[in-house]
């Protein structure tokens, strides 16, 4: 359980992060904003619960169910908040992406 709510918080900061970096990216002078600068702090953050969850489960776990949390989520933001076009591309990918975490679950039980 601890491990989810860790992998939740990485998650939730990187999300934000992304958020912020976005909105900065519209920006003529978007890396010298305090908004990117609060995008690339909220990056740096997750790299402690990494570091936790790097002692008890492997890379490609993590890997695959952090990766894979993140490109639903930003999928999600891209066409919610951002108004970015979500395609067949977009939905297979999200589909592929919870296909993965199916896979890297098999045999956890």
């Amino acid at each position: 359980m601890t491990s989810i709510l860790i992998l939740l918080t990485v998650t939730a900061l990187t999300i934000a992060g992304d958020y912020f970096i976005k909105v900065a990216s519209d920006r003529p002078d978007g890396l010298t904003t305090a908004v990117f600068a609060a995008g690339l702090a909220l990056y740096a953050l997750p790299a402690v619960g990494w570091f936790f969850l790097m002692r008890s489960h492997s890379l490609a776990a993590i890997g695959v169910f952090y990766s894979a949390t993140i490109l639903i989520l930003l999928a999600g933001m891209g066409a919610l908040i951002f108004k970015e076009a979500f395609g067949v591309k977009e939905g297979v990918g999200v589909t592929l992406a919870i296909a993965s975490v199916v896979v890297m679950s098999w045999g956890n039980h």
